[in-house]
């Protein structure tokens, strides 16, 4: 092999490799600015409303948590839930905590929504 054609086998080498990584890099910062939306504060909040507005009793309230499979913790007359992965990017998780108030009763009288970030 003459000098010439190692010299344009190792040009052709690097410029090969150096097209790799270019692709391996956009596609690593394609994952790095990608953001999955599941469930946003107002699609929540619409569900909420439909499906267990105020005045809903708390066993329905929590056969609708439970039909949702969103995870909660009864605590008098307040339940509060938590709907995991909501959204997520790279780094960054959001929940959506929800807080059902309930009346002496056991009627719904207010919800609230929260959003919880965990990340690094």
């Amino acid at each position: 092999m003459t000098r010439r054609s190692k010299i344009l086998l190792v040009s052709a080498t690097c410029a090969i490799v150096a097209v790799v990584v270019a692709i391996k890099v956009i596609q690593f910062r394609r994952v790095l600015n990608e953001h999955v939306v599941n469930l946003t504060d107002e699609q929540a909040r619409l569900i909420l409303r439909n499906e267990a507005p105020i005045g809903t009793t708390k066993s329905n309230v929590k056969q609708f948590l439970d039909a949702k499979r969103w995870p909660y913790s009864d605590v008098g007359s307040t339940v509060q839930a938590m709907v995991r992965d909501a959204s997520h990017d790279f780094l960054i998780r959001r929940d959506i905590q929800i807080r059902f108030f309930f009346d002496s009763k056991d009627r719904l009288i207010s919800s609230e929504i929260k959003d919880i970030f965990t990340g690094p």
